[in-house]
């Protein structure tokens, strides 16, 4: 087959899956499995045609989506969710990134093609995890512990919130926002981990500091992500964090070229050099990470601007098109820079096997992005704290089949 014709073949296999997604959004999974004699383009025009796109008002068998408990409750949280975030985001059984690829931006899928999305998925899942049940390791014998510590916070597992902003202007009013950063920030705390605010440089000040407030109120137990502000724009920020008392401050430098572009100079984000980060770290005692690391050699800049952590993101696909996976680049950078700094790194977190597979890669602690904005806007409060907690359990369950009795067992031993 030509390259053309893998395009194309790509480009169709793409699309079916994308009109059958809308279908089983809106009608149910049995529903459209009965009337799977359609043609594709009958089913596309039907979806299209129907007076309940607006809103969906079935959702394939709760058994299908996970990360799934005994009682399917974080499934039923994502069945209220698709129909919240519907047709943003369709609250795919496995979030790949294919069905919503070059939705963006007015959505929540990968730039352009979708391919740097697609391949934070695709390269995690080529990760695998070696079985072994003779170890001693069990719920009964050894139970194993789930828990670390992040620059002075216990963690219940090492997983914590991503910084993601600009919510309410992607959904719009199905969840004001003051309520989103309370439902994440409260939910990875009732869950024992860090919960994360996020910005847009296109929001007023009252409303960056009604999202501060959140982190003052859950006794400083939230990330402060900020884009990359000019200098005395970000300063303020740091003072904003530094008031609530943040556990952490990141800069997503990985926005540099996407984000903020406006009118406003005092708040348009750009590119940093490391005399600017050097700068914004020794302004404060807070640790301060810097996010969008992507190569070895800006993991050695961060150092050298005396950060303390990086995380290993490509801001989930959706800055620039044709990046590898944070998995596949992984490895390299913790080779260089493990022990020297902390490592965290997002991609396609959504099961406590791929906290796992990530700290057998070398980090010291994930991220997690759009799985717990389904969770927010699915369940709130609860549907955050209940996904975190149900995300450790499968991170217990997998420690004793591969044999690892606590988090510093986790390392590239266990990988097939």
């Amino acid at each position: 087959m030509s390259d053309q014709q893998n395009q194309t073949h790509e480009t169709t296999d793409a699309n079916g899956r994308r009109d059958f997604l809308r279908a089983v959004a809106l009608f149910g999974a049995g529903a459209v499995a009965g009337q799977a004699v359609l043609s594709r383009e009958a089913a596309a025009q039907t979806v299209e045609s129907s007076p309940a796109a607006a809103a969906p008002q079935a959702s394939p068998p709760a058994t299908q989506y996970g990360p799934g408990s005994a009682h399917g409750s974080v499934a039923e949280v994502y069945q209220k969710a698709r129909a919240a975030l519907y047709p943003i985001c369709r609250v795919c059984p496995q979030c790949d990134g294919v069905a919503c690829a070059g939705e963006y931006p007015g959505g929540i899928g990968g730039l352009g093609s979708g391919r740097s999305f697609q391949n934070n998925f695709l390269d995690l899942q080529q990760v695998t995890l070696k079985m072994r049940p003779l170890n001693g390791v069990g719920p009964l014998e050894k139970k194993p512990d789930t828990s670390t510590v992040l620059f002075g916070h216990k963690l219940s597992l090492p997983a914590v919130a991503a910084p993601v902003g600009g919510v309410f202007g992607t959904f719009g009013a199905r969840l004001a926002d003051v309520d989103y950063f309370e439902a994440i920030v409260g939910g990875c705390v009732d869950a024992g981990t860090l919960g994360c605010i996020g910005d847009s440089p296109h929001d007023p000040k009252d409303v960056l500091q009604a999202r501060f407030d959140v982190i003052g109120r859950n006794g400083g137990r939230a990330i402060a992500g900020i884009k990359p502000r000019p200098q005395k724009n970000f300063l303020e920020m740091i003072r904003m964090a530094e008031a609530q008392n943040a556990a952490m401050i990141t800069i997503d430098i990985d926005s540099a070229a996407r984000y903020g572009r406006g009118t406003d100079q005092t708040t348009e984000v750009s590119s940093k050099t490391v005399a600017q980060l050097r700068e914004l770290v020794r302004s404060t005692k807070i640790p301060f990470l810097i996010k969008g690391i992507m190569t070895p050699e800006d993991a050695m800049l961060a150092a050298e601007a005396g950060a303390a952590g990086i995380v290993v993101s490509n801001h989930g696909g959706r800055v620039l098109d044709y990046t590898p996976g944070t998995a596949k680049v992984l490895p390299a950078i913790a080779k260089k820079v493990g022990g020297k700094m902390i490592i965290l790194v997002d991609g396609c977190v959504h099961y406590g096997v791929d906290v796992l597979k990530y700290l057998a890669l070398g980090a010291n602690g994930v991220m997690v992005g759009r799985h717990l904005v389904r969770a927010a806007y699915g369940g709130g409060r609860k549907g955050v704290q209940l996904f975190m907690d149900t995300m450790r359990q499968e991170m217990e369950a997998a420690m004793v089949m591969v044999g690892a009795a606590d988090i510093r067992a986790v390392n590239r031993n266990i990988l097939a």
